[in-house]
């Protein structure tokens, strides 16, 4: 397997371990605080993975030192997904949020590439910008839909519906920037297991001291066992997906990352068919529907481009 086809292989990967943890696990961890699964799973994470490089790749620690600033960067914006995205949810409809969430990150990469970022690169090929586009206009669709009240929740009016899109968006695109500081991280020596443990010392700490003042307590007995299992869970599928596109980062282009990653909602919808327990407003259900268009234009256009870099 060529290195492009096995960095499209590890964002697939992601991308399907995300979707089954939307669809399947969420009511797992919403009767659960998010903040002690959190602290437990990232905490573990940075540990292990700063652990074994110590071990086996210390000149890789030496090149973070280096480029200490990236790395307090990457977890400022790591730490800023994470928040933006948990209240988005407790505002405005799940489905919304995620497909605003996905779709921000490959319109975060050609923002980027607009305003001259070296990392991110605009994409060469006329599907890809048409798949872009129809994401663009069905991401604006849902956003209208939520802030007139005909998507299927809002906890509020029309400024809690605002504050819910803008967050979704802010995470999305964050999480965009997460993608291109990394790229710039590994061309500077540093793996993507050194990457993955360090950028999330900061959301770790916050996770830990949020987990110790109760802020998500539900206030129900939750047994050792219960949290074991959902902290094992989490990290084969929090976690590990992570990591994965982690290693796609030295593989393969910002842009051909993120057209992948947008795919997400386009999995969920089919995951919740295939259970039977889809049930969006119509609002929502046209957007994600123009949106999983899009999605899979890019994606088929991103996986071209791929195939023509890999051509001597």
């Amino acid at each position: 397997m060529t290195p492009h086809r096995l960095g499209l292989f590890f964002c697939m990967a992601f991308v399907s371990l995300e979707a089954c943890q939307a669809v399947y696990l969420g009511a797992v961890f919403q009767a659960l605080d998010s903040f002690v699964v959190g602290a437990w799973v990232f905490g573990l994470s940075v540990i292990g993975s700063v652990a074994v490089t110590a071990w086996r790749r210390p000149r890789e620690l030496a090149a973070a030192g280096r480029s200490l600033r990236l790395v307090l960067v990457l977890n400022l914006t790591a730490a800023l997904t994470w928040c933006t995205y948990f209240l988005a949810i407790q505002l405005i409809e799940p489905a919304v949020v995620f497909t605003i969430f996905c779709g921000m990150v490959p319109l975060g990469t050609r923002l980027a590439a607009a305003f001259g970022m070296r990392e991110a690169r605009a994409p060469t090929l006329v599907w890809l910008q048409v798949g872009e586009a129809t994401i663009l206009v069905a991401l604006l669709g849902l956003a209208a839909a939520t802030l007139m009240g005909l998507s299927g929740f809002v906890r509020g009016g029309f400024v809690v519906a605002l504050a819910g899109v803008l967050l979704a968006a802010v995470s999305g695109g964050v999480t965009a920037a997460v993608i291109l500081l990394s790229v710039r991280l590994s061309a500077r020596g540093v793996g993507p297991l050194a990457q993955f443990g360090l950028r999330f010392v900061l959301y770790a700490t916050l996770a830990c001291v949020a987990a110790l003042a109760g802020i998500d307590d539900k206030g129900t007995e939750v047994s050792g066992w219960q949290i074991t299992k959902a902290v094992l869970v989490g990290l084969a599928v929090i976690a590990f997906p992570l990591y994965l596109v982690q290693k796609a980062v030295a593989l393969i282009s910002a842009t051909t990352i993120a057209a992948v990653t947008a795919l997400g909602p386009a999995l969920v919808f089919g995951l919740q068919i295939l259970e039977g327990r889809v049930a969006y407003a119509p609002a929502t259900l046209a957007g994600l529907a123009l949106y999983i268009a899009g999605a899979l234009i890019a994606v088929a256009a991103a996986t071209r481009e791929t195939q023509r870099t890999e051509r001597p």
